[in-house]
């Protein structure tokens, strides 16, 4: 997986609220929302982790073989500094590896009986099955960066958050 460390001007708080902005919060009820349009939706698991995705319309998310990107966004003396990598849907992995090892075994099957047309489509079928799993498309890493990118440097965003200290005492 590619790791990629954005450093931000804005802090933590104002970096989620440009998130909020830009990305459709994957709830139940903003499903309709992403559901028929091409959009970025996403969540965060605590206060800091979070994971982001492109959406294409009428994609169904639960099928999805698009990237993800899991990251991190942390206080920095500059703003905040976003880490993380990209993956893939484990579901979707889980349907790959169980593709390729069905696969092997009809090849060697196959093989073993001498059945070269069965091991002609078995070998073609692997091979596709391995492209999938061992591709990480560019243009989805470079869309989700983008989008990370957006969100990290809009100045519309600096100074809204109100997490300045103020001093009760003077």
């Amino acid at each position: 997986m590619k790791n990629v460390t954005i450093m931000s001007h804005l802090t933590p708080e104002e970096w989620k609220l440009s998130w909020k902005d830009k990305v459709v919060e994957d709830t139940k009820e903003n499903m309709k929302e992403y559901q028929s349009s091409s959009c970025f939706w996403g969540h965060f698991k605590n206060s800091t982790d979070f994971t982001i995705c492109h959406h294409k319309e009428f994609e169904i998310k639960g099928m999805s073989m698009g990237m993800y990107f899991n990251g991190t966004v942390e206080w920095d003396e500059k703003g905040s500094k976003i880490t993380g990598s990209f993956g893939k849907k484990k579901t979707a992995n889980l349907f790959l590896i169980a593709g390729i090892v069905l696969c092997l075994l009809a090849l060697i099957g196959a093989t073993l009986q001498a059945d070269r047309e069965v091991s002609i489509v078995a070998s073609v079928l692997l091979i596709i099955l391995l492209v999938f799993y061992l591709s990480k498309p560019k243009t989805g890493q470079q869309r989700i960066l983008d989008q990370l990118n957006k969100i990290s440097f809009d100045d519309k965003f600096r100074g809204k958050a109100g997490g300045e200290c103020v001093n009760l005492f003077l």
